[in-house]
């Protein structure tokens, strides 16, 4: 009987203590209401199976709204955790990578998202020899000149490592981005390439669960690519995100019928060109924000054996760039929105030291004599040619330096005039040739060793030259901002874009650690990422000029974004007011 009082008391106790123990109900901050469109002018996006995209990363963008990367970054390109549930564990050593996910995710048929899905989804898909994931080199090292694969595997239902043999600083960026196929899905693909290409539930993303704040439901050109509200998105329990009950991509054209929708107030969000910003300002129901872009303009010097001899002394090299006009390039040709340019590191990233570097190009007129003498100290002489006084070669003719410019960019055509004007203040010509961007890829980008019957690459080695004879060449290109060891692409001597002939031992070295366990810690980091930048400046293979800046414009009614370089980067969690 006592027993019986006992269990009666302990029911009615549970009854009391269970709805005070019991999940709270989910805050919703903010009203769901509303579409929310954004317009683009061209088609870059090809699938939503995202492995096997070849977009530069536009089909990764449109999955990524149903199936979440592992982390983010903000404009201050600080972590922000999403299906991560802390973040990446490396070793000292910088070989061992320990990813630890959420245990709240769920695949659509209810079943957990675990460790085994991401090993999966590397180890069975994207480094599958069956399938041809262009971004498999991501997740491959090279040894002894062969391409290896990482290893990954499971440790436990959410966590699991992934094993290099070499150290690899950048690695971490790229698991940062990984995003799960569901393994009970795909592994009925497997060795089945077509198939797996497509397959209905991989191109619809059906398997989607709550990895991502949406679900898509058509993708038309009429419509756009067109997506619900996903009420079980894992943060939603936090907050309530997303607000939008539909998110629209839509490809418009034209420029101009973009500018007319927005006008129109049936646009959210769009790029618009330099020129519209300002008018649309002056449009109270929009909101223009501006914000700077990877993508940056330089100017190469040609220090391989078809160009100038002179170019082949940074002393040269540096006097020209104190006197290319960077101010007058931002302002003249961009309007005021590009920023001034000073190394490949760009000034946003977390690795950029501005005190390292020569701020060349600021004061054009200012340093006009400190170049010239410059020049002469590299054994070069002025004469008076026609009542001017010009530098002359060995021959006492006046130097006229060939700069290849791009018919169709009328960038080029106005920096290059900038150019021509900035030399001829210090005594040095200009010959521009203008050609089509076709003749500048293959005769002067690429080059070759003379007599070599090899094929012409953009970096044939010492002693390759192009086949017509350049001095300097204007060149866009965009600046990682986290993985700053990848631009020895373009200044180590062995870099496949190194079409200028830059070989330098100090730099190549730099780059070296920069790629090494050394530089896993942060601190080791920023040490050899200063001194890299600074051996570069000081060396001046090229010029950077601007970086360039977009611009937006947005529903002056829609909250909670910030503007900066990944101003996407939280709109999970924009509004309307």
């Amino acid at each position: 009987m006592k027993k019986i009082i006992y269990l009666v008391a302990v029911v009615a106790i549970s009854a009391m203590i269970l709805p005070a123990c019991a999940p709270a109900k989910p805050v919703q901050l903010h009203p769901v209401k509303g579409e929310f469109l954004e317009a683009q002018v061209g088609e870059s996006a090809q699938t939503l199976n995202w492995i096997i995209a070849t977009d530069q990363g536009a089909s990764k963008r449109y999955a990524s709204f149903m199936v979440e990367p592992l982390a983010v970054f903000n404009n201050q390109y600080k972590i922000q955790l999403r299906c991560l549930a802390k973040d990446i564990e490396v070793s000292a050593d910088g070989l061992v990578y320990t990813v630890t996910i959420r245990d709240d995710l769920k695949w659509s048929d209810g079943t957990k998202v675990t460790a085994d899905d991401y090993v999966y989804t590397l180890k069975n898909i994207m480094l599958a020899d069956w399938l041809n994931c262009p971004d498999r080199s991501r997740w491959e090292e090279t040894l002894d000149g062969n391409a290896v694969a990482v290893q990954p595997a499971v440790v436990n239902d959410t966590v699991f490592k992934i094993v290099r043999k070499t150290a690899d600083p950048n690695f971490a960026y790229s698991i940062y981005g990984l995003m799960p196929y569901p393994k009970n899905i795909v592994r009925n693909y497997e060795n089945k390439a077509e198939d797996f290409t497509t397959s209905p539930e991989l191109n619809n993303m059906s398997y989607c669960g709550n990895l991502g704040p949406y679900r898509p439901t058509a993708w038309t050109t009429a419509d756009g690519f067109v997506m619900v509200r996903n009420p079980n998105y894992y943060l939603a329990r936090d907050n309530g995100a997303p607000y939008f009950e539909k998110y629209t991509i839509k490809q418009m054209g034209l420029q101009s019928s973009i500018n007319e929708a927005l006008n129109a107030g049936t646009v959210s969000y769009a790029y618009v060109e330099p020129q519209d910003a300002n008018s649309f300002r002056g449009n109270k129901d929009l909101s223009v924000v501006t914000i700077p872009t990877g993508q940056f303009l330089m100017v190469a010097y040609n220090q391989r054996d078809n160009g100038w001899a002179g170019l082949k002394d940074a002393r040269v090299r540096q006097a020209i760039s104190m006197v290319i006009d960077k101010p007058a390039v931002v302002n003249d040709i961009f309007g005021g929105y590009a920023d001034a340019a000073f190394s490949f590191i760009p000034p946003y990233s977390p690795w950029y030291n501005e005190s390292v570097l020569q701020k060349t190009g600021m004061n054009s007129s200012g340093e006009a004599q400190k170049a010239i003498d410059l020049i002469k100290s590299a054994g070069y002489e002025m004469k008076d040619v026609d009542g001017k006084q010009l530098f002359v070669d060995k021959d006492g003719l006046p130097i006229k330096l060939i700069i290849p410019i791009a018919l169709d960019s009328e960038v080029q055509k106005n920096v290059g005039y900038i150019i021509g004007q900035n030399l001829r203040s210090i005594g040095l010509d200009v010959d521009p040739k203008y050609q089509v961007q076709e003749f500048i890829a293959k005769e002067i980008f690429v080059n070759k060793l003379p007599g070599s019957d090899k094929t012409p690459d953009y970096n044939s080695g010492p002693g390759a030259v192009s086949s017509q004879p350049w001095d300097m060449v204007i060149l866009s290109s965009y600046g990682d901002a986290l993985a700053i060891g990848r631009s020895e692409i373009f200044f180590s001597s062995t870099g496949r874009l190194n079409i200028f002939g830059f070989f330098n031992e100090k730099v190549d070295a730099l780059y070296k650690r920069a790629l090494s366990a050394e530089a896993i810690n942060p601190q080791s980091r920023q040490k050899i990422y200063d001194e890299l930048a600074q051996a570069i400046s000081e060396a001046q293979p090229a010029d950077f000029i601007v970086y360039y800046k977009d611009n937006f414009a947005l529903r002056s009614n829609i909250k909670g974004v910030e503007p900066g370089l990944n101003i996407l980067s939280n709109y999970q969690f924009w509004y309307t007011e």
